[in-house]
């Protein structure tokens, strides 16, 4: 038996999905201390099941694909929203040891990904699936990636690319705080006590509360524009020479309009915009897991699994030998360390729960903790977007 749901029960069984994970993570604690998005543990489980029905014969229950690719451009212009420029420029030596820190791994996964593609007989261009478009970017980077025109022609990128993301969720955690917590015991130059510093940033205008719908439309208008001038803005550059996806434009348009906002001394409500963007990726995830053909990646499991060990190997070595180094072999530099490996290899809450539990055990770093919040949120995501752009062009993809 088939069975096609429409877009507004797509939308129900995501958020049903989110709501039995939101249940899973508490069941199994491990989950939520490893900072498993409920989308992804209840997604998991059930895209299992969905494909074991269809391996059967039983039930092929299929998805609308309207609201994942709404909610997919929704939360790249909030991702645009929050890439502050100017705050990049004024935070100091120890965010761009972060930020070249990031542009390193960025190429290393994907140089690693592309030879593991091609070792084992695979196009070239699927290795970017096993490089930092599921490690440093994630799974909605992943979906948003394999349903570009480029995605749609590699046989698995969709799988390819979740499967490596969660692998990475995984990984992040297992590997970030043992390496961090071995430079801190053994490799540190001074281990003195961190000066706790505040940053002085000025109050703002008051707001109204939270959930007030005048802070809420004017964001909603900002959201709109950046996904009404995505397209066209695609098809500019494409007539350039420069084949972006339409989610690409649709992020470099929140970079643009969010900078002129801070250059106007106007700037927009990134509080709303960011929990905006949230709800939309925890729905996209969710709808993505469930779409899952998991039939598809059984013979690639060899692949996946190589690429996994390639990937932790390059990030700890860009990790100890570009931020550990460049911080100065200190207490702040091991945290920072190990909060660089855990959102580059898993999800921005993996690096910060490991800096977290580092903190607990040898004191307060805030200035590795500074660095990467600034480095991670507003440089990883438009910089990994635009180099995998160029890559794919590279390969002619």
């Amino acid at each position: 038996m088939s069975i096609a749901l429409s877009g507004v029960w797509t939308l129900v069984a995501a958020l049903v999905t989110i709501e039995l994970g939101r249940r899973l993570n508490r069941w199994l604690p491990w989950l939520e201390r490893g900072n498993i998005p409920p989308a992804v543990s209840a997604g998991l489980v059930l895209s299992l099941l969905l494909a074991a029905l269809r391996a059967g014969g039983w039930l092929d229950l299929r998805f609308a694909t309207a609201p994942r690719d709404a909610l997919l451009l929704v939360f790249f212009a909030s991702l645009g929203f929050g890439a502050h420029l100017g705050r990049l420029v004024s935070a100091g030596k120890g965010t761009f040891v972060v930020v070249a820190g990031i542009t390193a791994v960025i190429l290393a996964q994907n140089a690693a990904g592309i030879a593991l593609a091609s070792a084992f007989g695979r196009p070239e261009p699927l290795g970017l699936f096993m490089g930092s478009i599921a490690f440093t970017g994630g799974h909605g980077t992943a979906v948003a990636w394999a349903d570009a025109e480029a995605g749609r022609a590699l046989a698995g990128a969709l799988e390819i690319g979740i499967g490596s993301a969660t692998l990475g969720l995984v990984l992040g955690g297992l590997v970030a705080g043992p390496v961090a917590v071995w430079l801190a015991t053994h490799r540190v130059a001074d281990i003195r006590g961190a000066t706790v510093f505040a940053r002085g940033e000025a109050a703002g205008p008051p707001r109204e509360p939270p959930f007030s719908s005048d802070r809420w439309l004017p964001c909603l208008l900002w959201i709109a524009l950046c996904v009404a001038v995505g397209p066209p803005l695609r098809d500019w550059a494409g007539g350039l020479g420069f084949k972006i996806p339409t989610f690409l434009a649709v992020l470099l348009a929140g970079v643009a309009i969010t900078n002129l906002a801070d250059a106007a001394r106007r700037p927009l409500d990134t509080e709303v915009t960011d929990l905006v963007g949230t709800v939309a990726l925890r729905i996209f995830l969710a709808i993505a897991m469930l779409s899952l053909d998991w039939a598809a990646l059984v013979g690639d499991l060899a692949m996946l699994f190589a690429a996994a060990a390639a990937q932790v190997t390059v990030t700890v070595a860009v990790a100890v030998g570009i931020v550990y180094l460049g911080f100065g072999r200190d207490r702040d530099a091991a945290a920072a360390t190990g909060g660089f490996i855990g959102f580059s290899l898993g999800a921005m809450p993996v690096g910060l729960a490991v800096m977290r539990r580092l903190n607990a055990r040898f004191g307060e770093t805030p200035r590795a903790l500074l660095a990467i919040t600034l480095a991670a949120s507003l440089y990883t995501d438009t910089a990994n977007a635009l180099v995998i752009a160029a890559i794919l062009r590279w390969l002619g993809a």
